[in-house]
């Protein structure tokens, strides 16, 4: 019988018989580390975008932002699994940003307007790329073939993130003078900051030019833009603006076009999420920015089919988005997103399921197979709410466990809407009464 051989595959002293080695070649371990720096500035980039959705009013700008912190995360997953096959310098739970990298992109980011940003995220993108082209001149094709393939994935996204911000900076300021100037002399900040940057290897003590912008538009402002073209609902009369009697939708089948439409408040709150709570696992922003991602595009199905139902977005009242303040941040992130994924989505599936078969009953194809993606989505979402929702409480002062949160933020979900006590106790536990208590009927025979 042939002796066992046992191997340690996780003992990288190899490593040091070739420390010294000084050559133009890239070694498996500086191929690792090269491609988490790359890692780290992708996600500050999708920070960036994600940051900056409630700094634009246009409702398609928005959703432009979002596509791009979406993009961003998936880059980072195709670096991942780079990265973890190669030695020394794996992405654990508890990584996060560099700070000098993450001081730097911040500065960045704090810009005048939207002008300024485009500015500022397209000198960071071309930054990024311009690694990823010096890989492509210094690494071995055969050697390292993996990494290759993963950069080819990249590449994909390339011309869409250099590009975006040319139309909004190609003519900046042309017919006013002094916004010119300060324009000039916001490129040149974000210039002095990279090569602070690159000369530094640790983001304490570094002099760090003075920032010249008193008051940033963004990121997550204190107060969200908001386009005209979705004027807000009346919140002293109406819960949310889909009770608003007035919608042209209203008690009938259509509404449930409008629900989707109206996404975008769920967007705007996702994002404040995303940039602001600082260093969950990496997974949780994989997640939160495809939950974005996917409320982004149900907010477009909607607004698309309202519009070729011949509606204009002006026809209807919309749930204003709000803000969290820093005295109820810790409290509100967590709320929300358990809120979300534990309450209203779960509760939505019931209605969404008896529009699917309306739709089609009454001739409307588009309008049920919608529904149809609407439910895939956000049966994703739920698993992510059971995944991060008890998470984000340790965020709390008050630790909720991961067993009574769902029940806790039930609670919470209806007291806000106006229940007594005595009512959310009949209708707890009883999943199909609550969701009636959470969320409204629709008139399924009126089209």
């Amino acid at each position: 019988m042939a002796k066992r051989i046992e191997v340690d595959v996780t003992d990288y002293s190899f490593l040091e018989a070739a420390s010294s080695y000084k050559g133009s070649l890239l070694r498996p371990i500086d191929t690792a580390k090269l491609l988490k720096m790359c890692f780290w500035l992708e996600f500050e980039l999708s920070r960036m975008t994600m940051g900056w959705v409630s700094s634009v009013p246009d409702w398609e700008l928005k959703g432009e932002l979002v596509r791009m912190s979406y993009l961003h995360t998936q880059h980072m997953i195709h670096l991942r699994e780079r990265i973890s096959e190669l030695p020394g310098a794996d992405i654990n739970d508890k990584a996060w940003t560099p700070s000098s990298l993450q001081e730097a992109c911040q500065r960045i980011t704090q810009a005048a307007g939207l002008i300024e940003f485009a500015a500022g995220y397209k000198f960071i993108v071309q930054k990024l790329y311009e690694q990823y082209t010096a890989f492509h001149e210094t690494l071995d094709p055969i050697l390292d073939g993996p990494t290759f393939d993963k950069l080819r994935y990249i590449e994909l996204d390339k011309e869409q993130m250099i590009s975006w911000g040319i139309p909004y900076v190609k003519f900046a300021y042309v017919e006013d003078a002094q916004k010119r100037d300060a324009y000039q002399t916001w490129l040149v900040y974000i210039d002095h900051v990279w090569k602070v940057l690159e000369k530094s290897s640790s983001g304490k003590g570094i002099d760090w030019p003075d920032h010249p912008v008193l008051e940033p538009a963004g990121p997550i402002p204190l107060k969200p833009a908001n386009d005209p073209k979705y004027p807000h609902v009346d919140l002293t009369k109406y819960k949310s603006a889909m009770f608003d009697p007035k919608s042209p939708t209203y008690d009938s089948l259509k509404h449930m076009i409008f629900i989707n439409a109206s996404e975008m408040s769920a967007v705007e709150s996702l994002t404040y999420l995303y940039y602001g709570v600082q260093k969950m696992p990496v997974d949780f922003y994989f997640d939160v920015a495809r939950h974005t991602w996917d409320e982004v595009r149900h907010s477009q199905m909607g607004v698309r089919r309202l519009n070729q139902m011949g509606y204009r977005t002006e026809d209807f009242s919309w749930h204003p988005s709000t803000a969290p303040t820093p005295e109820t941040m810790k409290q509100v992130f967590p709320e929300f997103y358990s809120s979300l994924t534990m309450v209203m989505e779960p509760c939505s599936f019931i209605k969404k399921r008896k529009s699917i078969t309306a739709f089609m009953k009454h001739g409307d194809p588009l309008s049920s197979i919608q529904s149809e993606y609407d439910i895939a989505d956000e049966r994703l979402h739920v698993g992510f709410g059971q995944k991060w929702g008890a998470k984000l409480f340790e965020h709390m002062d008050d630790f909720i466990s991961a067993q009574n949160a769902a029940e806790t933020v039930k609670q919470m979900h209806l007291r806000k809407m106006g229940y007594s006590q005595e009512e959310i106790n009949k209708v707890l536990h009883s999943f199909p009464e609550f969701c009636g208590f959470a969320t409204m009927e629709l008139n399924y025979d009126k089209y």
